[in-house]
């Protein structure tokens, strides 16, 4: 495919289609017809932006210093955020792409689609591992809950078995259609579990027993480090980049405009949940005492909290065959293989799902890994939205007649800047925690060693 197409030949190429084309308007309200709205696009968006970064962000708002210092380093960075999912849906029309690693490629040149390729596909079978590892540690907190410590050595309620029935019965349908669209049903159920957490979070807030003294909360930190502790969770939080293009791609209507509106209404609903979430949380335990997975901390036997723990797992459910689309995609560009191939997209779809059960059930620890692959959604959030940008502008105006691309290209080198610092800063905490000596595994949500496991 040609990206870099002149306007006399997009000229001539229109003129040619108003000549020989039967009935455009027909043809225009037909393809209106297909893909997802302003709702489902919405959907589509919060669903994968939020996740189990909700339920760490109590403990960030301790680890940053307070209320103020992470409500307003939120904001800042979700000027930037916002502004990234936007660059990637105006690159995509430029180039006439529907995923990140085309776009890129249709940019930066072919070469570069391989390394784009690449980086989604290995970031995507990473999260879905997350997701699978969330999914079997809900399962396993309400068994012991309600069943009790030797609930593993019941074979029906063994962390393998429950995780390999429930994924094929829930995630693996939804995992071979050929548009994302068809998604935004199971994400707005992804988004109404989302609702159910947050307002368990407020309520247990209300009912903190009058014996249990709670500190108090901070709200501005004590040195200025404690705020770059809010880094990693904000970028690993508000991921879902690597998502906008084909989410843009499966719009009804895809305009660039309603795009914006989509992408600036679903990331102030993330902002207020994760907010709401980590306030409620921090006022819960105080400061100091906040733990990494704020459900682990309630411990009643409550129906409240069950349906909350079984809420997030079904929220991996609806999350999963997301981000399994963009690595599929992802290995189809890679090795040009047409998505139209049935037959090829339900093995790839297989065997991705397969490896990553197995993986997901047998290997005792992957969140090293995991931890040092979370530098990549700093590289999706800002890098690769600020290149795209660069080089689109440059493409357009190489003199930079134009103030206004003037300032875009400053806009761009301060995008990708603020990308490699945090990249940078993810990657070192991330080798830290692999010289840390080994600690308890949480009991409940996280990463942990399966060898390790609650029962008895």
């Amino acid at each position: 495919m040609d990206y870099f197409t002149s306007d006399s030949e997009q000229l001539i190429g229109s003129d040619l289609l108003l000549s020989t084309a039967p009935n455009l308007s027909v043809t225009r309200h037909s393809e209106l017809r297909k893909g997802a709205g302003i709702l489902g696009t919405i959907f589509l968006i919060v669903n994968t932006t939020l996740g189990a970064g909700l339920l760490n962000f109590p403990q960030a708002f301790d680890k940053a210093g307070g209320v103020g210092t992470s409500v307003v380093a939120q904001l800042g960075f979700l000027v930037f955020i916002t502004a990234a999912l936007v660059i990637l849906a105006s690159c995509s029309d430029r180039t006439g792409t529907d995923t990140m690693q085309d776009a890129f490629a249709g940019l930066c040149g072919s070469k570069s689609l391989i390394f784009c390729g690449i980086c989604v596909a290995i970031y995507s079978f990473g999260c879905c591992l997350t997701f699978l590892i969330l999914v079997g540690d809900q399962f396993d907190r309400v068994f012991a809950t309600f069943y009790g410590l030797n609930y593993c050595h019941t074979w029906y309620l063994s962390r393998p078995f429950i995780t390999a029935v429930t994924s094929s019965a829930f995630i693996l349908p939804l995992c071979f259609f050929k548009r994302l669209d068809v998604l935004s049903y199971a994400s707005s159920v992804g988004c109404v579990t989302i609702v159910y957490v947050v307002w368990l979070i407020i309520y247990k807030s209300f009912t903190v027993p009058d014996n249990v003294v709670v500190p108090p909360m901070k709200i501005w930190p004590d040195n200025a480090y404690e705020v770059l502790q809010i880094v990693p969770i904000v970028c690993f939080a508000y991921q879902s980049h690597m998502t906008a293009i084909p989410t843009y791609a499966c719009m009804k209507d895809r305009r660039l405009s309603k795009f914006t509106f989509c992408a600036v209404i679903s990331m102030l609903i993330c902002f207020g949940a994760y907010s709401v979430v980590g306030y409620f949380g921090y006022a819960t335990f105080g400061s100091g005492r906040v733990p990494s997975d704020i459900l682990q901390a309630y411990t009643d036997k409550s129906a409240v909290l069950t349906i909350a723990i079984i809420a997030v797992a079904v929220k991996n459910f609806t999350t999963y065959p997301i981000v399994l689309y963009c690595g599929r995609d992802a290995l189809f560009g890679i090795f040009n293989i047409d998505l139209n191939r049935i037959g090829v997209r339900v093995i790839v779809t297989l065997i991705w799902f397969i490896a990553s059960l197995a993986i997901a059930i047998l290997v005792p620890d992957i969140s090293p890994v995991i931890n040092l692959l979370g530098s990549l959604s700093a590289l999706f959030i800002f890098i690769l939205p600020g290149v795209c940008l660069l080089q689109s502008v440059l493409l357009k105006d190489p003199e930079l007649h134009l103030n206004k691309d003037r300032l875009l290209i400053v806009f761009a080198i301060l995008l990708t800047s603020l990308g490699a610092f945090v990249c940078g800063v993810v990657f070192v905490e991330a080798l830290q925690d692999l010289h840390k000596a080994p600690t308890k595994p949480p009991l409940v949500t996280g990463f942990r060693q399966l060898k390790e496991s609650l029962c008895v």
